[in-house]
């Protein structure tokens, strides 16, 4: 995620939560073109914004923006057609939720503060990467949605079964995303990252890897031809789902599961195995536009690194991404390298890595078969023969 600057004398750096510049006191937040957080001016007889650049153009700031901090997000007026009242606005990220928690229930809202931050982080990345990216309003067939929602009382981190709530249970069903509200719990989170062993365990993760599924739907399964390659490379998906959950909980990852697979889960079925590798592509690009922001450099191979020697990496929140494309061996390689800067970063704050994976030949070229799905060439990915057997 690259930072911002202010407009004002001050020229301060802005993040991409950020909702007040705390140098001039303006409001910032992000318009509908989703790759930039910018000042806005408050007209008092209007009770609208605008930015100093556009001063005929009124926005006003997102519902869950004004009512609750749940996000930055600015809405254009002029872009409804007809004009909608301006109480009843929603921005680009939050028009993608079907159901909220219960906001009567305090403890609820900066939960789903998390929620939202963690979602407009995945958001981003995809809108940077021109992949399909719709809501039910744009798109009622093919459109994307989220839910939030709990079973479980918020006053004990989600532990005590809610009466009357069906279970939740995180997941992807036909463009609808829903998300337990106990993974933007950081106790409840940490409960069940230990409890199932995992050595990774996010809200940005979980989004991600839902995307994931999402985005084998838009992008493979409708193309014959795209999807018997892909199973090529991550194997028949047609395999019994609720079969390889019950032997996967029972049995576990296979012992030699690193040499093929980026985690554990995504031994459990192919489809798992596309979700884990999209979400730590996403990981990846996201990752990298951070450090190339911060100009990281190191000397980790014996000569000086930096972020953008491998082929002045390109990203795709870069505005000549697409006019120039880093090949996926540049960028991974680039990852190889930052990746030990950063969980060298953590390690000396104490902290767990931040990024407990290894990258070996099979997963990279799973990442680069995601790279080149979403950029439309996967002629580019060799055809195997057997690679898998049922």
């Amino acid at each position: 995620m690259k930072t911002f600057k202010c407009n004002c004398k001050d020229n301060l750096t802005i993040f991409f939560e950020s909702s007040h510049c705390l140098a001039c006191g303006r409001t910032l937040g992000i318009d509908d073109n989703f790759n930039l957080v910018e000042p806005y001016e408050f007209n008092e007889e209007t009770g609208l914004y605008f930015k100093a650049e556009q001063p005929d153009v009124p926005y006003q700031k997102c519902d869950n923006n004004a009512h609750f901090g749940a996000c930055n997000g600015m809405v254009n007026l002029n872009t409804f057609d007809p004009p909608v009242d301006k109480d009843e606005t929603l921005c680009f990220a939050c028009r993608f939720n079907e159901t909220v928690p219960d906001l009567t229930i305090d403890k609820h809202i900066p939960l789903w503060r998390n929620m939202e931050t963690a979602k407009r982080r995945a958001l981003y990345t995809l809108k940077a990467l021109c992949v399909p990216l719709n809501n039910l309003n744009q798109d009622p067939v093919n459109g994307l949605s989220f839910d939030f929602i709990t079973d479980r009382n918020v006053n004990d981190h989600f532990v005590t079964k809610l009466a009357g709530h069906e279970d939740v249970f995180t997941g992807h069903n036909c463009g609808h995303i829903t998300i337990n509200l106990a993974e933007a719990d950081d106790i409840a989170r940490s409960h069940t990252k230990h409890a199932m062993g995992e050595r990774y365990r996010t809200l940005l993760g979980h989004f991600r890897h839902e995307l994931g599924h999402y985005y084998f739907d838009q992008l493979i399964a409708n193309s014959p031809e795209k999807h018997a390659l892909c199973k090529q490379y991550f194997g028949d998906d047609a395999l019994d789902y609720q079969e390889a959950l019950d032997i996967h909980y029972k049995n576990g990852a296979p012992a030699n599961w690193h040499e093929n697979f980026i985690s554990e889960y995504a031994t459990m079925h192919p489809f798992e195995d596309w979700a884990e590798t999209w979400a730590h592509y996403m990981h990846i690009i996201d990752t990298l536009e951070t450090a190339k922001n911060f100009s990281i450099t190191g000397s980790i191979t014996g000569s000086e690194y930096e972020i953008d020697e491998a082929d002045e990496l390109r990203l795709p929140q870069n505005s000549h991404y697409f006019y120039g494309q880093t090949s996926i061996t540049s960028i991974l390689d680039s990852w190889m390298e930052f990746s030990i800067i950063l969980n060298s970063l953590n390690r000396s704050m104490g902290l767990a890595d931040a990024y407990p994976f290894v990258l070996t030949q099979a997963v990279r070229t799973k990442l680069e078969f995601i790279h080149h799905a979403i950029h439309n060439r996967l002629n580019l990915m060799p055809k195997l023969v057997n690679t898998h057997t049922d």
